[in-house]
């Protein structure tokens, strides 16, 4: 069960009044913690700010977006240099602010020093547990945030995540400077404040594995029947999965179910399951294949259909990879671990990383923030490794 403490004050802005007192306060202080409560695409469509939880280390304050308050000067504080903000692990927040031209500075994320530590869990609540001996309750992280009125625990719950973290953030970087590695703090601080996030468009719906396996015929089909289910979960502000799962979407444009089958199928809104509904998608599923058609789009998938010729130089360039992998970077990722740890080194210079300087996608040189890029070339120069084709 959450402890908060006793001396902290918490606020529950509603109203112009207190969230002018709330701003007085806020200014006047050198930092504060802050964090939010989003809906996206769990209970509505689309990516909604419900809640923003701000603290400094005596005052609390929850504040209620829903409450038709004017934000653009709370945000201005957000934007103040002068301010340091303390965080966890920020990027969604970050992503739903700036789409909101909202764009904090001077943040001071505590995952990361937790990170450059070599924690291997480093959730908000594992390290208040080992730091703080706090224990959060986290069975209303799912509640729906866009429901009012709130419950006396649902914010309770929402202070608990910025209560702590003045407490973290003392205890983290002395540790991280015990060991010397502030610098690196700083630099990641420094490139997590000048990212833009953005919102992408929601016209491409395919994931990573459908790029790589399927035919471009068979993508365009699938995006597009996903692109429908978007179209009609934002007519009904319901998330798409509560319009139509997923793997119902998947099925139907492998020709594994009949569109006509839907209306006998479970987690199908009634709306799509209407004989109106089936007809309509029955539709729009017969006009997919027509574009696809007439676009001339190919039904080879990537790898299928190789000449012996061209699958000979494909699993060449494998074996290079999967060589140059072996005995160049798994022996600097380990050089790495030997010295920061193997949980700071994933952080650092992950797998997925590697992978990208060997397919061509990224070059070493190019590795942010420029630490890393030490770190990276300070082990091939120990191990009197050649890097230099990936430079």
């Amino acid at each position: 069960m959450t402890k908060l403490p006793v001396a902290t004050p918490i606020h529950y802005v509603t109203d112009t009044a207190s969230l002018a007192g709330c701003m007085a306060t806020l200014s006047a202080a050198p930092a504060f913690a802050f964090d939010l409560e989003f809906d996206r695409d769990r209970y509505t469509y689309g990516f909604d700010l419900c809640l923003m939880q701000i603290a400094t280390p005596t005052t609390c304050f929850v504040i209620d977006p829903l409450a038709s308050l004017h934000l653009q000067p709370l945000f201005l504080l957000f934007e103040n240099p002068a301010i340091r903000k303390l965080v966890h692990c920020p990027g969604e927040d970050l992503r739903l602010l700036h789409s909101l031209q909202c764009y904090p500075n001077n943040l001071v994320d505590t995952d990361v020093y937790a990170k450059l530590l070599n924690y291997e869990q480093t959730s908000l609540s594992n390290m208040l547990q080992i730091h703080c001996g706090v224990e959060l309750n986290k069975k209303l992280q799912t509640s729906n945030w866009a429901r009012r009125p709130l419950s006396d625990a649902q914010i309770e719950y929402a202070a608990a995540d910025v209560l702590y973290l003045f407490e973290l953030e003392e205890k983290l970087r002395k540790e991280l400077e015990a060991k010397g590695l502030l610098a690196f703090a700083e630099e990641e601080f420094a490139l997590v404040n000048n990212t833009r996030y953005t919102l992408e468009p929601k016209e491409n719906f395919l994931k990573k594995n459908d790029l790589q396996f399927m035919s471009p015929y068979d993508q365009y089909v699938l995006n597009e029947l996903f692109k429908y289910r978007d179209g009609l979960a934002r007519e009904k502000n319901k998330p798409a999965h509560q319009i139509l799962p997923e793997e119902l979407v998947r099925q139907i444009a492998y020709n594994k179910l009949p569109v006509q089958a839907l209306a006998s199928q479970t987690g199908v809104h009634p709306m799509l399951k209407s004989p109106g509904g089936i007809q309509r998608l029955l539709k729009r599923w017969q006009a997919i294949h027509a574009e696809a058609k007439a676009a001339n789009l190919s039904h080879r998938r990537s790898g299928q259909g190789l000449t012996p010729s061209e699958r000979q130089e494909f699993e060449a360039i494998r074996l290079a990879q999967d060589n140059a992998k072996k005995q160049i970077f798994t022996p600097i990722q380990q050089r790495i671990a030997e010295k920061y740890g193997q949980h700071m080194t994933r952080f650092v210079f992950s797998s997925t990383l590697v992978n990208e300087l060997l397919k061509g996608d990224r070059r070493i040189n190019s590795i942010q923030p420029a630490y890393r890029q030490r770190l990276v070339r300070e082990a091939a120069t120990s191990l009197q490794l050649d890097i230099s084709p990936w430079i």
